[in-house]
């Protein structure tokens, strides 16, 4: 058994500018209540919320943010998710692959929409667009609005029958490719990590093969310190990321603060022998203050 416990440092949680329930503010004094002192906002496809952070002075005195995303990318069909830690959130480069995720993901929704009114609810776009600001709306908003509505108990039974995997609701979009990801990821500055990959549902022989094109296409490192994780396992990413020269990463992924088995900065312990990613991050962004000292000194 793997025991979880709190850590300082969270690279993988989620706020209101994607499917997490929390604004930052919330969230950010979540963090520091939960003794965080060091994060990356990893929202799906967005560092808008980074950048709103800053812009409105939301980031607690006691707490560090970093600039990050989680991006949804593509490997032989499957989808798969990919942190990018230590983005130019402010690139031009940046902010015009924010605005692919944007088309692809509205592009998503309005087919959810479509399906699910050819099932038989009534959608209100508006509403549903409403629950999901300043996210773009997506599943977990149609299922908030349903149950709402009173058209379905909760959400559990909205995903089991309608929404989850395999099911009508689970439109498929047009991700890039993983090898595309992750040089976006690059081309910013950032540190591309595979995200959570005990739940791609791999053998351990897809998993080296996914690795290995993860690794030529310039990924540089893999979740391993994340809930959920069982023993073996652990062991055996651990050891590819040994092999691979990978850093180890990891996080809570946390969305809501209804889920006690999923607590903000809290998650198992770092892997031993293998460079972390939070040093690399650390790293990152004291050459970026110097850079920008220097710049500003002139």
């Amino acid at each position: 058994m793997i025991v979880n416990r709190k850590h300082e440092w969270e690279l993988h949680c989620h706020s209101r500018f994607s499917d997490g329930q929390l604004t930052c503010p919330d969230l950010f004094a979540l963090a520091v209540t939960n003794g965080v002192r060091h994060m990356a906002l990893t929202d799906h496809d967005t560092a808008a919320g980074y950048r709103a952070a800053l812009a409105n002075a939301w980031v607690p005195a006691e707490l560090e943010l970093y600039p990050a995303a989680e991006l949804s990318c593509v490997w032989k069909g499957r989808t798969i998710h990919m942190v990018g830690l230590g983005i130019d959130a402010y690139s031009e480069r940046w902010l015009s692959i924010e605005n692919d995720y944007v088309e692809r993901r509205e592009n998503r929704f309005l087919r959810i929409l479509h399906v699910m009114r050819k099932a038989g609810f009534e959608l209100n776009e508006e509403r549903i667009r409403a629950i999901a600001h300043p996210g773009p709306p997506a599943r977990p908003h149609v299922a908030a609005y349903l149950v709402e509505t009173e058209q379905a108990k909760n959400t559990a039974q909205l995903y089991k029958r309608w929404l989850g995997q395999g099911k009508i609701g689970d439109v498929k979009s047009q991700w890039p490719e993983m090898a595309e990801a992750a040089q976006w990821i690059l081309e910013c500055g950032g540190l591309p990590v595979v995200a959570h990959p005990h739940r791609y549902d791999l053998t351990w022989t897809k998993t080296r093969e996914m690795l290995d094109d993860f690794c030529a296409a310039g990924g540089q490192a893999i979740e391993i310190a994340c809930v959920g994780l069982n023993p073996e396992k652990r062991k055996f990413l651990s050891n590819q990321a040994q092999e691979r020269n990978l850093y180890a990463s990891g996080g809570s992924d946390f969305h809501s603060p209804n889920t006690p088995w999923l607590k903000l900065g809290t998650y198992p312990e770092w892997p031993k022998d293998l460079p972390t990613a939070s040093d690399w991050l650390r790293t990152r962004m004291a050459t970026l203050k110097a850079l920008e000292s220097n710049a500003t000194s002139r």
